[in-house]
């Protein structure tokens, strides 16, 4: 999944200052593999900055809902595995943890 939210996380969004912001989220999926948009959460990031936490966030959100559209290759019969999900959006790295 983390592959797949990769290709639709789009830094060039982000001011030069919120490229320095890491973020966690919180998911929660459906069964069909979709993300439930109202679930994701900002769990906790780094830098001071509650304006740059948002920034990375808001980017990080519309990332997992552009590559979650369809439904992500994730195996139905581990749904109780991947039901809530927690990914790092580190832009600074260009990566996601």
């Amino acid at each position: 999944m983390a592959l797949s939210v990769q290709r639709c996380w789009n830094v060039g969004e982000l001011s030069s200052d919120a490229l320095r912001v890491a973020v966690a989220v919180s998911i929660e999926m459906n069964r069909d593999a979709t993300p439930v948009a109202d679930s994701i959460r900002l769990v906790r990031h780094s830098g001071e900055s509650e304006l740059l936490a948002r920034q990375a966030f808001d980017t990080a959100r519309r990332a997992i809902i552009r590559c979650g559209v369809n439904g992500f290759d994730l195996p139905a019969e581990k749904y109780g595995q991947w039901r809530e999900i927690e990914m790092t959006f580190d832009p600074s790295n260009m990566r996601i943890k």
